[in-house]
């Protein structure tokens, strides 16, 4: 069985699916599908995924091969070819659909599996963008999707509550390889409620969480940036519902995450990036 803790919800869902969880993971993971939408969307996706891959492998299989195609296999190139199949005949209709078939079985074996069947999901609503075009997911993708679930947990909002501070900087400090210090954002309306480890395009992401005195969680995540990186000022970009200000500084990648309602989410990176580090 897997441990999947820490990693992104995709990957869980997944391996879920798989049975590949333990019982208390397994337990888990359906009290959050049972209770947040987003989750359950993700898992139905996820499955959908899974048995359309499962259904063009499976036609696939029952295409007969070129015994050409064996030919060349066996004997390597110059190998002569001709039409014959391993196969009783067909009649020639059914012949010039087979291969374009097969070809569209064997690209989606490359395309879906696991958490795959979601990025093929979230890329069908757009007609004109074929499923091969859509971009890697950056760590800010993640982290946007990190922030839409865990910022409606109550009772689970972080990891390690604010009363272990001290706790919370050697442990982060140590997994995510940036030395930091917990920014003090009273005076901007915000109260420290603890700390979670995360996963972000592979790498270990720290995530500290503040809320308003109107409940709105406001997220601050960062990471290790690569080896001769630059600092940069910080930058705003929208996510749907989300505003993102990330910035780099000393060898560090970080993100203010909040609603894209808020108006001073700048002025609060700003602020942040003096206080952090």
């Amino acid at each position: 069985m897997q441990n999947t803790k820490g990693l992104a919800l995709e990957v869980r869902l997944s391996a879920y699916i798989d049975g590949e969880v333990s019982d208390v993971e397994r337990r888990e993971l359906e009290h959050l599908v049972n209770s947040d939408d987003e989750a359950r969307l993700l898992l139905e996706m996820l499955k959908a995924g899974n048995n359309f891959g499962n259904s063009a492998f499976e036609e696939f299989l029952h295409d007969p091969v070129p015994l050409s195609l064996v030919r060349q296999i066996k004997q390597g190139p110059g190998a002569v070819q001709r039409n014959d199949r391993i196969a009783p005949a067909q009649p020639r209709n059914n012949r010039l659909k087979l291969w374009p078939r097969a070809l569209a079985a064997s690209l989606v074996l490359l395309l879906v599996g696991g958490s795959t069947g979601f990025i093929i999901g979230k890329a069908s609503n757009d007609p004109l963008l074929p499923a091969a075009a859509v971009a890697a997911p950056t760590w800010l993708d993640d982290i946007a999707d990190y922030h839409r679930i865990y910022a409606r947990q109550d009772k689970h909002l972080v990891e390690v509550p604010a009363t272990e501070e001290n706790a919370i900087r050697s442990w982060l400090a140590e997994s995510v390889g940036v030395g930091f210090q917990v920014p003090d954002l009273e005076t901007e309306g915000l109260t420290f409620q603890g700390a979670r480890l995360l996963v972000a395009a592979g790498k270990p992401v720290a995530q500290l969480m503040y809320k308003s005195g109107e409940g709105e969680i406001v997220a601050i995540c960062f990471l290790k940036s690569k080896p001769g990186s630059s600092d940069s000022a910080p930058v705003e970009s929208i996510r749907d519902d989300l505003a993102m200000i990330s910035w780099q500084k000393a060898g560090a990648s970080y993100v203010v995450v909040g609603s894209s309602a808020k108006a001073n989410l700048q002025k609060l990176a700003e602020r942040v990036a003096g206080l952090i580090g």
